[in-house]
């Protein structure tokens, strides 16, 4: 591949974190769209730069980088109508979707020998997609790797080659099951601390000096879906469906392991019944 940045480049899901992965592209004088299931009237910001249609989106682009939500919209631009694997034009597809890593090499599979599919999925939260500072984690050939880092590394400071395709989604879906129990323990304890007789603050300002210590604790204030309650369509939510694309990837290598099993069932109820954010 020559010049990544000279192609025309494709975000496959412009939500809250491929909308401003999009216009870190655009500000940067990539030529890039983006395309969502949502309507072209909820992404004003990007109006001339958004295609609505689906078949006009893969057809204009070489490159797709898919950040839809789950398994089921990514079969839907891969295998639907006018999905890409249906183009006869070489296309690379950068998978940065947190998905099971047993379905992307599956999809792999499937995939017709013009499309070639890397994984790199990405950890920051919005707030470093916005600021162009997300950790990628790539699962590819070492020239696929050099090939598309000078992109990767406008929207991410720290690119990291994992290994062959898979390798990059299975270390993200491992970082997102550590990730969740974070979330619900510090949720917990800040919900408890006034009992105690302490301030949230307080607490927070302990945990970034101690062993307690998490990046979700630590950038709580950043994080803007951080306060939110469960719902199956907000972050909260999406943590669900992480954990079980982690179980899916411990049922693989230990199918098994019913310890697991039950402390991942745990752990979605502890994200079901998270506690209110407290006001004070």
């Amino acid at each position: 591949m020559k010049n990544i940045l000279k192609r025309k480049i494709g975000i496959a899901g412009c939500g809250t974190m491929g909308l401003p992965m999009l216009k870190v592209l655009l500000k940067n004088k990539i030529s890039a769209t983006g395309y969502d299931i949502k309507p072209k009237e909820n992404f004003k910001s990007i109006k001339n730069n958004f295609v609505e249609s689906k078949l006009s989106f893969f057809d204009q682009n070489e490159i797709i980088i898919s950040l839809v939500r789950d398994i089921n919209e990514t079969i839907e631009i891969c295998e639907g109508k006018n999905g890409l694997f249906y183009f006869k034009k070489p296309k690379f597809l950068i998978i940065s979707s947190t998905l099971s890593p047993l379905f992307i090499k599956s999809l792999k599979k499937k995939s017709p020998r013009n499309i070639t599919l890397i994984d790199a999925p990405m950890s920051g939260a919005p707030m470093s997609a916005k600021r162009a500072s997300l950790t990628f984690m790539i699962g590819s050939t070492k020239v696929q790797f050099k090939n598309i880092l000078p992109l990767l590394k406008l929207m991410g400071k720290k690119i990291k080659h994992i290994g062959s395709f898979g390798e990059g989604m299975s270390v993200k879906v491992l970082n997102n099951f550590v990730a969740s129990c974070s979330v619900v323990a510090v949720r917990n304890v800040l919900s408890k601390a006034k009992s105690f007789g302490i301030k949230p603050k307080q607490l927070l300002d302990v945990l970034k000096d101690s062993s307690g210590q998490t990046w979700f604790a630590n950038n709580l204030e950043n994080i803007d879906w951080s306060k939110e309650n469960y719902d199956s369509k907000n972050t909260i939510g999406i943590l669900e469906k992480d954990i079980k694309s982690f179980l899916d990837a411990i049922n693989e290598t230990s199918p098994n392991n019913k310890a697991m099993k039950n402390f991942q069932n745990s752990l979605i109820e502890g994200l079901k019944g998270i506690p209110s954010y407290p006001t004070n």
